[in-house]
C-alpha cells in the first residue's frame, strides 16, 4: 500500500478538498489489507474536527457500525471495533471509521441540539433495490423505446445503443425525448458530441440534427453535460425557468420540480445563465446568487454515490425516492439532524438507510412504501 499517497488523500478527505477521482482513489486505497492500523493512526494524526461530528452513546455507535460491517464482505467484517473509551475518536459515528469499515461510505453528522436516538425499531418488510441504467427514447413519430430491454446495435435510424450509453447519428432534423423513469439512469451522446447524463426521474428533448445558430435542448430533473466545444455555434439548455447558454464547458443542472430552486453547478469552462450571471468553476447558481460549492460533489451522483452536504432527513430522502423508486411518507416530526458525506448507490435501500439511523430517525419499510418516523 502507498501509505504517503494515503495520508494525502486522506489530509483531503478531511477538509473536503478531494476531487471526486481523489475521493474514488482514497476508497480503493481503504479496501487493501492493513488500511484499518493505518488509518487509525492517521486520525490521531489529523483528528476529525468536533465541528462535523455529534457525540454518540457507546450503544448507538456500535448499532451503527454493526449495520455497516453486516452490509459488507466478510473480509471487511472481521476488522475489530476496540472499546469506546480507548479511543476519543472511537466515541463517535466518525466519518474516518465508517469509511474503514465500509468500504466505500461515509458519513459526517453534523452538530445540532439533539442527539440522535439509538438505531432501534427499524422494520424491512421487503428491501428495495437500487436503480441502474435504463430509459424511454420517444421519438417524433410516436414510438417509444424500451431501453432496458432493447439490445445493443441500432435501435432506429439516428439511434444506436451500446451497454448503457445511447449515441445519436447526425441524420435529418427530428425532435425525440430521453426519459428516465424513477430507479433509472442514462448517458446519451447526441450527434454534435456532446455527452449527457440523465439521473432518475429526468429528461432531455433534443434535435437528432442540431441546425441554425445555437444547439438548444430541453430538460427537466438532473442533467449532466460535457458540451463539445463550437463557439459558432453556442449551446443553449432551457429548464422552463432558466436558460443557460455554454460554448464547451461541464456542468451539472439540478432542476428537479419537488427541489427549493434550480441549482446550475460549473465544473469547467463558462456558462451564462439568463443574461444576468456568469458562472466560473467550482460556482453555482441558484435563485438569482451565485456561491462557491465544491463542485464535483454536485456529480457524484455520476460516478455512483449519493452526495448529502447540510441535508435535513427530506432532502435526503427525495434523492432517495428517485433512485429506489418509493414513496416516503412522515410519521411525526422529522428530526432536525443535519448530516453530509457519500453512500454508495448500489446499496439496497435498508442498508443506506441503516447508515443514516445515526440522525436519529427510524423506519419501516415494505417495497415502495418508505415510512419515517423520529
Amino acid at each position: 500500500m502507498d501509505q504517503l499517497r494515503l495520508e494525502i488523500l486522506f489530509q483531503k478527505y478531511l477538509n473536503k478538498t478531494a476531487t471526486d477521482a481523489e475521493r474514488r482513489e482514497f476508497f480503493e486505497l481503504v479496501r487493501e489489507p492493513g488500511s484499518d492500523q493505518l488509518l487509525q493512526a492517521l486520525s490521531e494524526k489529523y483528528p476529525v474536527g468536533e465541528d462535523l461530528l455529534i457525540p454518540l452513546p457507546h450503544d448507538t455507535s456500535h448499532q451503527i457500525l454493526s449495520a455497516v460491517l453486516a452490509s459488507e464482505k466478510p473480509a471487511i467484517a472481521q476488522l475489530s471495533i476496540r472499546p469506546v473509551a480507548r479511543r476519543r475518536w472511537m466515541s463517535y459515528a466518525a466519518a474516518v471509521l465508517l469509511l474503514v469499515v465500509a468500504g466505500t461510505s461515509y458519513l459526517f453528522f453534523h452538530k445540532t441540539a439533539k442527539a440522535p436516538a439509538a438505531v432501534t425499531g427499524n422494520v424491512v418488510i421487503k428491501d428495495a433495490l437500487p436503480g441502474h441504467s435504463g430509459a424511454i427514447l420517444m421519438l417524433s413519430d410516436g414510438k417509444s423505446i424500451v431501453l432496458d430491454t432493447a439490445k445493443n446495435g441500432r435501435l432506429t435510424e439516428g439511434f444506436t445503443k451500446s451497454d448503457d450509453r445511447i449515441a445519436v447519428a447526425d441524420t435529418r432534423v427530428e425532435y425525440a425525448t430521453l426519459v428516465t423513469p424513477l430507479g433509472r439512469q442514462q448517458q446519451l451522446t447526441l450527434s454534435d458530441g456532446t455527452k449527457v447524463w440523465l439521473n432518475a426521474g429526468s429528461s432531455v428533448r433534443f434535435p437528432t440534427r442540431f441546425s441554425g445558430a445555437q444547439r438548444k435542448v430541453e430538460i427537466t430533473g438532473e442533467v449532466y453535460f460535457e458540451v463539445a466545444p463550437n463557439a459558432a455555434r453556442p449551446f443553449m439548455v432551457t429548464t422552463g425557468k432558466e436558460d443557460i447558454r455554454v460554448l464547451g464547458t461541464h456542468f451539472n443542472v439540478n432542476a428537479y420540480p419537488d427541489e427549493p430552486m434550480v441549482r446550475t453547478t460549473l465544473l469547467e469552462g463558462s456558462v451564462r445563465i439568463n443574461d444576468k450571471a456568469t458562472l466560473r468553476p467550482g460556482q453555482q447558481y441558484g435563485n438569482g446568487i451565485v456561491s462557491e460549492v465544491d463542485a464535483d460533489a454536485s456529480v457524484a451522483w455520476v460516478t455512483g454515490f449519493f452526495h448529502f452536504e447540510h441535508s435535513d432527513i427530506k432532502s435526503a430522502m427525495r434523492q432517495l425516492s428517485r433512485w429506489y423508486d418509493v414513496e416516503v411518507r412522515y410519521e411525526g416530526k422529522p428530526t432536525p439532524e443535519t448530516f453530509g458525506g457519500d453512500i454508495q448507490k448500489n446499496l439496497k435501500l435498508s442498508e443506506v438507510l441503516d447508515l443514516l439511523s445515526g440522525t436519529g430517525i427510524h423506519y419501516t419499510l415494505n417495497d415502495k412504501i418508505l415510512i419515517i418516523r423520529p
